[in-house]
């Protein structure tokens, strides 16, 4: 099944999920893994997602899908829906930059499965297009809130299991401590692998990864707003050098902290 909008387009299948050619599309585009496995390939490394798990590609990405093994699910939007929705909410960026990454948000995931149980109901072109239009909108919503990027000055956690929740609030109190996951599993009523378990479960995430993104995030506005040195910037978000905190900024923006700050600077 293919609808094509002017703000966008979803594909859902279950057949034909073999190999493709590469691709570089002119939209942004969320590839959610509905069930099974799904891999694709990118110049510097392949990304899998397991069931439930999403990652949203920047326009002009280059990819290459190497297989699903049981239903593909993409959804594509325009630049343009993005910007509006984006300055609309007050969100003051030229075009949304969002972090290369695998992860799952329940708000995300249920937007799919309602709209997926919409499309089974027997329905007309006319309503097919104006749930179209107004889901795509919903769509560009929860992702500006809830995928990091560098419109981003935090990372909504809404919507997790309680015994994640609570984790993932301290973290956002304290990011730049020196967190270790007996710190996380204490404030939990967990066993230290059920929480690691859970943790990946709710938010396709390892803690420590979860953590050490969000210290990305938290970097943006002092690279954008201070003349501070790359390593002070580091050291103040809870990196322990300069040299981890390249390489986890590059892996989710394809680019170092100095290119990030000189881009930003010219928008």
């Amino acid at each position: 099944m293919i609808l094509e909008h002017q703000n966008g387009l979803l594909l859902w299948r279950k057949s034909l999920l073999g190999e493709r050619s590469w691709r570089d599309d002119l939209s942004y585009k969320l590839l959610f893994n509905p069930s099974g496995k799904s891999v694709y390939q990118f110049k510097d490394q392949d990304m899998a997602l397991t069931a439930g798990e999403l990652l949203l590609l920047n326009p002009h990405v280059l990819h290459k899908q190497l297989f699903h093994t049981s239903e593909k699910w993409i959804v594509e939007l325009s630049p343009a829906l993005l910007t509006d929705v984006a300055r609309e909410v007050g969100i003051t960026v030229q075009e949304p930059f969002f972090a290369k990454i695998v992860c799952k948000h329940p708000l995300i995931h249920q937007w799919v499965e309602t709209t997926r149980l919409y499309l089974q109901m027997q329905t007309t072109e006319i309503e097919q297009r104006f749930w179209m239009e107004n889901s795509l909108i919903q769509l560009a919503l929860l992702l500006l809130r809830l995928i990091p990027g560098a419109h981003a000055e935090s990372w909504n956690i809404e919507g997790y299991d309680p015994s994640i929740y609570v984790v993932l609030d301290a973290l956002k109190q304290s990011y730049e401590q020196d967190w270790t996951l007996d710190d996380m599993v204490a404030l939990t009523s967990l066993g230290k692998y059920q929480f690691s378990h859970l943790f990946k479960k709710e938010t396709g995430l390892t803690p420590y990864s979860w953590l050490q993104i969000l210290r990305v995030v938290k970097s943006q506005q002092l690279l954008r707003q201070s003349d501070a040195s790359i390593l002070t910037i580091a050291l103040e978000v809870g990196f322990k050098n300069a040299a981890s905190y390249h390489t986890v900024f590059r892996r989710i923006y394809g680019q170092t902290p100095g290119a990030f700050r000189v881009r930003q600077l010219k928008t």
